[in-house]
């Protein structure tokens, strides 16, 4: 099958090596194709090679990423999933099956027009595995393999081809879902890094800074479980609101994690090995180029979507090789030294991929129901107050506005 990526950080570039080495031919639609060698590999945290494959072509033209793929797998940022969704609905025909991990954020909704063509859409639960580059374009450091995977599709009745392709790729079981809302209410990101985000940052506002910041994960408390697990509550509760969605098949962070207590939530996010050494999103107050990072407004309608997504990577790739080199982030508390004056990074995708999208989606879907959330809420009042880009995915604007419209949509 000829497999398109679309995006080529952390988990595009391990989904090109797992898709490569089962003989596929890939293609990686990424901001730097420059940086792309053919062959890829995954290591583990030894360094030792796991897995590795050779991809036929990196390139930041749509055309020739889009035109005649069989399958695309998107793994690039919510804020970016309206003009790409232009792009591939112009670059592609009813036949391309188009799919994206992880399954929240909304994109089923920029999506409908490729949907309502007759384009198969589905989604993956969580990433397979932790993935962090160790040489971007070359190599990928993946742990953590999970033992099944959960997937949906619109229309549901070709969700079990969907599975099987993703169990041909990775070699892990998947639980086919017959409703596609059970990822899109998938807790993990939505609230497992807002509700850190705010336990840590909480006194934060323009002009407070910090000598030091935790781990995000190893040195994750009890304040941050609190918050997670009353999260966690809500979207249930949501998910009772909503019978017939198939949402009994939301795994809870409680049952993720197999903790059901304030200390048990916190021992086992903390002693998780494949979490062990990422940082908090963090740069130096006085990098005032982060400010150039961001980018928002897709979510209005008929602009010169290739244009500006084409400008957007221009960014990120100038970004990447020009300025981060020059900026010293995510500090973490054992290196005081360096990094004495510290505030939140408010570009990072922690915030502007999981408060407005992945958060924010579920915080709407839970109006529709009816259903009480004031630590979701709070979650989102709080990142409204501090937000430098907050382009919110309004699932209004697609047309889905109540119950029946829900109903209409997801359970095609």
């Amino acid at each position: 099958m000829k497999i398109t990526v679309a995006g080529g950080g952390n988990i595009g570039t391990q989904f090109a090596v797992h898709i490569a080495e089962k003989g596929h031919d890939v293609t990686i639609f990424t901001s730097n194709p420059g940086l792309f060698s053919d062959n890829l590999s995954i290591v583990d945290k030894a360094g030792n090679i796991i897995h590795k494959g050779s991809i036929c072509l990196a390139t930041n033209d749509p055309r020739r990423a889009f035109k005649d793929s069989d399958v695309i797998i998107i793994t690039m940022p919510p804020t970016m999933m309206i003009p790409l969704s232009e792009m591939i609905y112009d670059n592609t025909d009813a036949g391309t099956i188009i799919g994206f991990v992880p399954g929240n954020g909304g994109f089923e909704f920029a999506f409908r027009k490729c949907i309502e063509r007759g384009n198969i859409f589905f989604g993956i639960d969580r990433v397979p595995a932790i993935a962090r580059l160790t040489e971007r374009g070359r190599e990928v450091c993946c742990s953590g393999y999970k033992d099944e995977l959960y997937v949906g599709a619109i229309p549901s009745e070709h969700t079990e081809k969907c599975a099987a392709l993703i169990e041909s790729i990775f070699d892990i079981p998947c639980v086919r879902l017959p409703g596609f809302m059970a990822l899109t209410l998938t807790p993990s990101n939505p609230i497992l890094h807002t509700a850190r985000l705010k336990t840590i940052f909480s006194e934060y506002r323009p002009g407070v800074t910090y000598e030091s910041l935790p781990l995000f994960y190893e040195d994750w408390d009890d304040a941050s479980s609190e918050l997670l697990i009353a999260c966690d509550d809500e979207i249930q509760d949501i998910c009772r609101a909503l019978p017939g969605f198939g949402l009994e098949y939301v795994v809870s962070e409680r049952m993720f994690y197999k903790a059901d207590s304030l200390r048990e939530m916190t021992l086992a996010i903390s002693s998780d090995e494949s979490l062990s050494g990422l940082k908090t999103p963090s740069v130096l107050s006085d990098a005032g180029a982060i400010k150039g990072r961001g980018l928002g407004g897709f979510r209005t309608k008929r602009r010169f979507w290739s244009e500006r997504i084409s400008r957007h990577m221009e960014r990120r790739a100038f970004w990447r090789d020009n300025i981060e080199k020059r900026v010293k982030t995510c500090c973490s508390s054992t290196n005081t030294d360096e990094c004495n004056s510290l505030i939140p990074d408010l570009h990072s995708r922690y915030f502007t991929a999981d408060f407005p999208y992945g958060l924010s989606v579920i915080q709407q879907i839970g109006n529709i129901a009816g259903v009480d959330m004031p630590n979701i809420d709070s979650l989102i009042d709080w990142y409204d107050e501090i937000a430098i880009v907050n382009d919110k995915l309004i699932i209004s604007d697609f047309g889905i506005s109540d119950i029946e419209t829900l109903r209409e949509f997801y359970l095609q």
